[in-house]
C-alpha cells in the first residue's frame, strides 16, 4: 500500500467521522449536560464561595477543569468548533444529491402522476386544445409556469414550484454555523467585568468578573451627575447617569443610561446595574444627652475620636455602610462607630442615616445621630464586549427562515391534464410534493372547487 493510498484511507476516515449523525448526536448531549452544569454551579463567582461550598479539594479539581468559568474554557470552546465541523461536512456530503436533484428537468410523465394526490374530474364544453390554453393562463399563478405535451387528442400541462425549498434545512445549518461562530468570537474576545464611577469623575479600567483583573479601556468614561428616586418605602424608583465618552482628550459622545437602556460605544455596553454613596471623609453629627435633653452638634472626621460634652464619652466615626444589615434587616446607608464612655466602656454603634431616632432603642445615656454629611453618589456599571452578538442575532434569523421554509414549504409539481369528453374536455388536477402529501391533497381540492367555480357554464349551474 502506497502513501496515496493511506492518505486517502485516513482522509475518508475521517471524512466519515466527521459526516455522521452518531458524532452529531454525541457532541450535541456533551454541550447540554455542561449546560446544565453551568447553570447549576454559578459561573465566575468569588473563590471563597466555592471553597465554602464544595470544600478546598473539590474546589481545586473544578477550577483545574473551569468548571467556575467554562463557557470560556478551552474545552467548551472545542466542543463547539467539533460540532462546526460535523454541521459543514455533513453538508458538504449531502449538498451534491440536493443540488442534483433541484438542477434535474421536470419529468412530463402523465405516469409519473398517476398516483398523486388528484381532484375530481370537470366537465368543460370547450376543445382539449382550447382548455389547454384557458387553463395554462388560469393557473400559472398557482401552479407556475406550465410545459405543455400533447400525445394524441390529449392535452397535459405540467408546473412545478419550490425546488429551492429542498435547501431549507441547510439554511438552518447556516444558522446554526452562524450562532456557533459568534459565541467562539464571544468566548474568546469578549468579557463581562463592571465600572464603579463617582459623580464628577473619569475612570478607564473595567474590573473583570471572576478574576477582579484590571482591563483598560481604549477611551474613558465620565460620570457628571447621577440621580435616584425613591418609592414612599424607601425602595429605589429610579437610578440615572449622565455619562459622556472622552477620548483623546475630548468628550466624544454623552448618554443618559438608565436600566435596560445602555450606553454603546466601539462594540463595548455599559448597563446601568447598581449605585451607592461614596464614603465620605467627615460627617456632622447630633449628640442628645438623656439627662439634660440637651442635643450638640459637632462635626467629626473618620477615624478621629469626637468629644461629647456634658461628660458622656467620645465618639469615633470609624466606617461608612452603603448598605448595612443590622439583625438580618437592611437599614440602608449607615455610619458604624465606637463610643467610649469615661469609665472605659466600649459600645459599637450602627447608625443609620435615614433612622435619626434609631440608637434610643440602645436606652444609653446619649443619643448619637448622623446630621448631615457630604452626600455623593457612584454609579455601577455592568460592562459587556461581545464582537460576535451580530452574527448570533444573523444565525437567529437564519434558524427561523430555515425552520419555516424546511417546514412550511415544499417541492411541489402538478399536472392538468385534458381529455376528450362527451361534451368536449375533461379535466384533472394532479399534484406531488416531496413532504405533507396530505397538504398538497387538500391544495389540489381547493385548486379543483375554485376551477370548477370560475369555468361553471350557467347549465351546469342550473343542473347543480
Amino acid at each position: 500500500m502506497n502513501t496515496k493510498q493511506v492518505e486517502k484511507g485516513l482522509v475518508d476516515t475521517l471524512w466519515g467521522v466527521f459526516s455522521s449523525v452518531r458524532l452529531s448526536v454525541i457532541v450535541l448531549t456533551l454541550l447540554a449536560v455542561t449546560s446544565i452544569i453551568g447553570t447549576v454551579i454559578p459561573q465566575n463567582a468569588s473563590p471563597a464561595i466555592y471553597v465554602d461550598r464544595f470544600g478546598e479539594a473539590a474546589y481545586r479539581v473544578l477550577s483545574f477543569l473551569d468548571i467556575f468559568d467554562m463557557y470560556h474554557s478551552w474545552w467548551f470552546q472545542l466542543l463547539l468548533v467539533l460540532l462546526g465541523i460535523n454541521l459543514v461536512v455533513c453538508s458538504m456530503d449531502r449538498l451534491p444529491a440536493v443540488l442534483k436533484i433541484i438542477g434535474k428537468t421536470q419529468r412530463l410523465n402523465p405516469e409519473n402522476y398517476r398516483r398523486a394526490a388528484n381532484g375530481d374530474p370537470l366537465a368543460m364544453a370547450k376543445a382539449p386544445g382550447a382548455v389547454a390554453e384557458d387553463l395554462s393562463a388560469r393557473l400559472t399563478s398557482s401552479m407556475g409556469r406550465f410545459t405543455r405535451v400533447d400525445e394524441g387528442e390529449a392535452r397535459y400541462l405540467f408546473a412545478e414550484k419550490g425546488r429551492w425549498t429542498r435547501l431549507g434545512v441547510y439554511v438552518v445549518h447556516a444558522g446554526v454555523l452562524l450562532l456557533l461562530v459568534g459565541g467562539l468570537l464571544g468566548s474568546l474576545f469578549g468579557y463581562e467585568g463592571a465600572m464603579n464611577i463617582t459623580e464628577g469623575e473619569t475612570s478607564g479600567v473595567v474590573r473583570l468578573n471572576g478574576s477582579n483583573a484590571a482591563l483598560p479601556l481604549p477611551f474613558e468614561l465620565r460620570c457628571d451627575t447621577f440621580s435616584v428616586s425613591f418609592y414612599d418605602t424607601g425602595a429605589p424608583k429610579e437610578y440615572r447617569s449622565d455619562l459622556v465618552v472622552v477620548e483623546g482628550g475630548r468628550d466624544v459622545l454623552s448618554r443618559k443610561v438608565v436600566v435596560n437602556d445602555p450606553l454603546r460605544y466601539k462594540g463595548i455596553s455599559f448597563y446601568q446595574a447598581s449605585y451607592g454613596m461614596v464614603p465620605p471623609e467627615s460627617a456632622s453629627f447630633s449628640f442628645t444627652s438623656k439627662a439634660s435633653g440637651m442635643s450638640y452638634p459637632a462635626e467629626g472626621t473618620f477615624g478621629e475620636p469626637i468629644d461629647i460634652p456634658e461628660g458622656l464619652g467620645t465618639f469615633t466615626p470609624l466606617h461608612f455602610m452603603n448598605n448595612y444589615r443590622f439583625r438580618n434587616h437592611s437599614i440602608g446607608a449607615t455610619v458604624l462607630g465606637l463610643l467610649k464612655k469615661e469609665g472605659g466602656e466600649t459600645v459599637r454603634l450602627a447608625l443609620p442615616v435615614k433612622s435619626p431616632n434609631f440608637d434610643r432603642m440602645r436606652q444609653g445615656e446619649v443619643v448619637i445621630s448622623v446630621a448631615n454629611f457630604e452626600n455623593r453618589y457612584y454609579t455601577g456599571l455592568q460592562v459587556t464586549k461581545d464582537p460576535g452578538v451580530w452574527l448570533v442575532y444573523a444565525g437567529f434569523l437564519f434558524l427561523i427562515a430555515g425552520c419555516y421554509i424546511t417546514f412550511f414549504m415544499s417541492h411541489r409539481g402538478f399536472m392538468v391534464e385534458v381529455l376528450p369528453g362527451p361534451s368536449g374536455s375533461a379535466v384533472t388536477l394532479y399534484g406531488n410534493a416531496n413532504k405533507n402529501r396530505l397538504g398538497m391533497e387538500m391544495v389540489i381540492r381547493r385548486l379543483t372547487e375554485k376551477l370548477d367555480r370560475e369555468t361553471r357554464t350557467p347549465e351546469r349551474q342550473v343542473e347543480k
